[in-house]
């Protein structure tokens, strides 16, 4: 990973052909495989005692469009509903908050003892038509259903206004004017302490709403993520110079779910985890330790690997890798032809970005062994090609399962496209346009205003 994104001028998505894609990514140096033979994302996954139907999943992307109790709306039924008709083997439902405190917009779904009927209601409709779209679709197995739970950090919202709660002072994320210092709060030991026992708590609280796994988010910038770079976090049983301390508060959250779920073979504990933020050290996290570099730090990965070991060790057998901060510099998370208004474009070729994102999950894998199966990102911005580029992931076993973001608000039948056509219709692919990004920074419901006519105005 020695190539220098400066070097790369960025340059929008042209590619009207495979030939055209393919000659481009040897022009930069990248090492994106593909595979013409997309038969192989049919396969089933081997996840404890379960099997996820084929290679295609549904990443987590937040909608926005909860009730004010937590629970689904009506626009969280339709794109759930729109997902299980595509034909994915595993879903993986959005990041839903432990608790009202720390959502992040106040229409995030929320999971709680009074609402987790009505999330039970609603994992039995999606799970009902999904099982249908993939018996048409020729699978045997039923699909999987996974629910992310998250504390949203730095990026809570209480009473409509801006209440981040912070694992420490980063100030790589403050000096930017969304942020002032004097807002909000840094999380104490204690407040984590009993957060440990709350997300415990509505990870049961998942299972018994009917859902195959539970996420323990651990990406983007959130709580979970945030703690693993805080070495600034002083006299803290979560933070400093040590590893271990800075991923306890993580590793408790598993430990105890462990002892909880020792007898449960059919039930997946997880986690989406970003293996690189690109934050130059000491505030990054699995960037290399060289004082005043510049974004994109250099990456090294012998914290995130030790941390993904631990799980291993813990039984966990299921990783869905990412990388960056969306808030920040979103191109590491989801390379755009097109920022949000008001936003820049990188100084990096996308496909630097797609190249970086797959690599990571590559890196992974490579270091773990064959029963953990690893969900790898960055698919969505290759738009009709993408099934191609997810084969040859597939084929040449840097992932298990490829996941796909944008593109499922976009086209949630690429799946289906895929599995009958062989590729997916250009004419319904996500563009990168960023305004599914925009509308979450706004606060509004989330969807693509490109292709969907429920997004357009």
């Amino acid at each position: 990973m020695s190539l220098n994104p400066s070097y790369k001028q960025f340059k929008p998505f042209t590619y009207k052909s495979l030939n055209d894609l393919e000659k481009k990514i040897a022009e930069l140096g990248l090492d994106i495989p593909i595979y013409p033979r997309v038969e192989i994302l049919q396969q089933r996954v081997h996840v404890h005692n379960l099997f996820v139907p084929n290679r295609l999943a549904i990443q987590p992307m937040e909608g926005f469009d909860a009730n004010l109790d937590g629970s689904p709306g009506d626009l969280t039924y339709r794109r759930y509903e729109r997902y299980a008709k595509g034909g994915a083997g595993l879903i993986w439902f959005e990041a839903t908050a432990i608790s009202q405190d720390c959502r992040s917009n106040p229409h995030q779904l929320v999971l709680s003892e009074n609402n987790y009927e009505k999330f039970k209601k609603f994992n039995s409709s999606i799970r009902k038509i999904s099982d249908k779209t993939l018996k048409e679709l020729g699978f045997v197995n039923k699909s999987i259903l996974i629910l992310q739970l998250n504390h949203s950090g730095r990026y809570c919202v209480r009473d409509g206004k801006r209440y981040p709660i912070r694992a420490y002072h980063n100030p790589e994320l403050e000096d930017v004017k969304e942020f002032s210092k004097t807002e909000g709060a840094v999380i104490s030991d204690n407040e984590l302490k009993d957060l440990e026992e709350i997300w415990v708590q509505k990870a049961i609280l998942a299972k018994e709403a009917g859902f195959d796994g539970v996420d323990i988010k651990a990406c983007h910038g959130y709580l979970i993520h945030e703690l693993f770079s805080s070495r600034h976090r002083e006299n803290s049983k979560y933070g400093g110079a040590s590893l271990s301390n800075r991923a306890k508060f993580f590793l408790n959250i598993i430990k105890k779910l462990n002892k909880i779920l020792k007898n449960e073979k059919t039930f997946i504990l997880t986690t989406r985890m970003s293996v690189y933020d690109g934050i130059p050290f000491p505030n990054g996290f699995g960037v290399k330790k060289v004082e005043n570099d510049n974004f994109p730090a250099p990456i090294d990965l012998t914290e995130p690997l030790e941390i993904i070991i631990k799980l291993y060790k813990k039984g966990v057998r299921l990783i869905n890798i990412s990388a960056g901060n969306p808030h920040y510099r979103p191109q590491i998370t989801r390379p755009y032809d097109t920022p949000i208004k008001g936003g820049i474009l990188p100084p990096e070729h996308p496909l630097y970005g797609v190249h970086r994102l797959l690599n990571l999950a590559t890196l992974v894998k490579n270091h773990l062994p064959d029963d953990m199966v690893v969900v790898g990102s960055g698919f969505s911005y290759l738009r009709q090609f993408a099934g191609y580029i997810a084969a040859g992931m597939a084929h040449e076993k840097r992932v298990d399962i490829c996941a796909f973001g944008r593109m499922a608000l976009a086209n949630p039948n690429f799946p289906r496209q895929i599995f009958q056509d062989g590729i997916i219709d250009k004419n319904e692919v996500c563009i990168t346009c960023s305004k599914c990004s925009e509308f979450m920074k706004l606060g509004k419901n989330v969807g693509c205003a490109t292709r969907d006519t429920k997004y357009k105005q």
